[in-house]
C-alpha cells in the first residue's frame, strides 16, 4: 500500500479496554509526524473514549455499545476514510477496519478459521503477542511506510493543571492508585496503609490516594484508611482522566496496580513503580516512552527497570500464569500479590526517584 496524499485520512480502530486503547496512541502519534495533515479519527467502546478527549493528535472519537451490532452504523462508515488501521485481532475490529477504509490494515492469528480476514482486508498480519503490545501495534505501519514513533500520548490542558493545584495544593506529593477493573489485580489494602505511612515518614512526602466512583473501589479505599492509624490523605472526589493526567504528571511520582492509570503515568514519564500478578508484563507491562525495541520486560516474573519505570512481579516459577484465579491458592487470594511486600515496593519506589534524578 502506497500514500498518494499529503492529507490522507485514517481510521483507528481500537475496541478493546481502556488501556488498549491508550497504548494505540503512538499510531496516532505516527502518522501525524510523518503526515501534519492527516485527520485521524478514532472509533472505539463506549466508556473508554475519555482517555482520548485531550489527544492532540485526534480529530475525533467515534463510540458504539459493546455488544453493538449496528448494521446502520456499518453502512455509515462504508469507505468513509482512506486508510482503516485495526489494533486488535477481534472479528468485529476486522469487519470496522475493511468496512470504514478503502484500504486496511488488520491483525489475526492467522487460524484457518480467520481466512475471511484476509479476503476482507487490504493487509491482514499476525497478532504476536510475545512480544509487547506497543512495538505489535505500531508494526500495522510498516506496509503504509510510516516510521514508528514508540511513544504513548496522555492528554492534559492548563485548566486541568490549575484544578490539581487548587485540589491538591503546591506542596510535593506521590499518587497513590490501588484499584483496577478486575479484583485478581487487587494489592491488599493493608498494605497500602503501611506503604502509605512509610513514604510520609521516610520521605517526608504526602502520599495520596486518588477516588474511584466505582463502588467496590470505594470500599476498598475505605479498607485502607480504616488500615492505619495515621492520618492518610485522598483525592476529595473522582476526577476525569485529563485531570488525573495533570496530577501525575505533577507528582513527585506514581504508584499502582496493572491498570489503565499505570499505563499514563508512564506515558507522563513520571517515576512510576507498577505491581503485577499473573499478567504477562512482556506485552502488557507499562511502555517506556521511546524505547527502541519489541521486548522490554522478559516473560519471566522479577523486577524488572526500564528507565523511571520499576515493575514489581514475583519471580514464582508459575509467574506469570496470565490467569484471574490462583491455582495454588485455597482461599480465592492471588497469592503472588499477596506475596508482594510493603519493604519491596518502598525500596523500588526509592529507586525510581533515584533513578529519575539521574536522567
Amino acid at each position: 500500500m502506497k500514500i498518494h496524499s499529503s492529507s490522507p485520512s485514517f481510521l483507528i480502530v481500537s475496541l478493546r479496554y481502556i488501556g488498549d486503547v491508550l497504548l494505540s496512541t503512538p499510531l496516532a502519534l505516527s502518522i501525524k509526524k510523518q503526515l501534519p495533515e492527516a485527520q485521524i479519527d478514532y472509533l472505539v467502546f463506549e466508556g473508554t473514549d475519555g482517555i482520548l478527549q485531550k489527544n492532540p493528535h485526534i480529530r475525533s472519537v467515534l463510540t458504539i455499545p459493546p455488544e453493538s451490532k449496528n448494521i446502520l452504523f456499518y453502512a455509515s462508515l462504508l469507505n468513509r476514510y482512506d486508510y482503516a488501521i485495526g489494533t486488535n485481532p477481534s472479528d468485529r475490529t476486522a469487519f470496522y477496519c475493511a468496512c470504514g477504509g478503502r484500504q486496511s490494515v488488520g491483525f489475526s492469528y492467522l487460524k484457518k478459521k480467520e481466512w475471511w480476514k484476509k479476503v476482507l482486508m487490504s493487509q491482514c498480519n499476525f497478532y504476536n503477542d510475545k512480544i509487547h503490545i506497543v512495538p505489535l501495534i505500531l508494526s500495522q505501519l510498516e506496509s503504509l511506510g510510516i516510521p514508528p514513533q514508540p511513544r504513548v500520548v496522555m492528554g492534559y490542558d492548563v485548566n486541568d493543571e490549575k484544578f490539581v493545584e487548587e485540589m491538591l495544593g503546591k506542596e510535593d506529593f506521590i499518587i497513590l492508585h490501588p484499584y483496577s477493573r478486575k479484583q485478581y489485580k487487587y494489592w491488599p489494602a493493608a498494605y497500602w496503609g503501611e506503604l502509605a505511612e512509610m513514604i510520609q515518614n521516610n520521605l517526608k512526602i504526602r502520599a495520596i490516594f486518588t477516588v474511584s466512583p466505582n463502588a467496590n473501589d470505594h470500599e476498598h479505599l475505605k479498607a485502607i484508611m480504616a488500615s492505619s492509624s495515621s492520618n492518610l490523605t485522598h483525592f476529595p472526589r473522582p476526577v476525569l482522566l485529563s485531570q488525573l493526567a495533570a496530577a501525575i504528571k505533577n507528582s513527585k511520582a506514581y504508584i499502582g496496580i496493572d491498570t489503565v492509570v499505570t499505563h499514563m503515568a508512564a506515558a507522563l514519564d513520571v517515576p512510576t513503580v507498577a505491581l503485577f500478578g499473573p499478567t504477562l508484563v512482556r506485552h502488557f507491562g507499562p511502555w517506556p516512552n521511546d524505547y527502541d525495541g519489541t521486548t522490554p520486560y522478559s516473560h519471566s516474573g522479577c523486577i524488572q527497570r526500564k528507565g523511571k519505570i520499576s515493575v514489581v512481579q514475583k519471580d514464582w516459577p508459575c509467574v506469570p500464569c496470565n490467569e484471574e484465579k490462583c491455582a495454588r491458592s485455597k482461599n480465592g487470594q492471588i497469592e503472588c500479590m499477596k506475596a508482594i511486600t510493603v519493604e519491596e515496593v518502598f525500596l523500588e519506589l526509592n529507586k525510581a526517584l533515584e533513578m529519575a534524578n539521574n536522567l
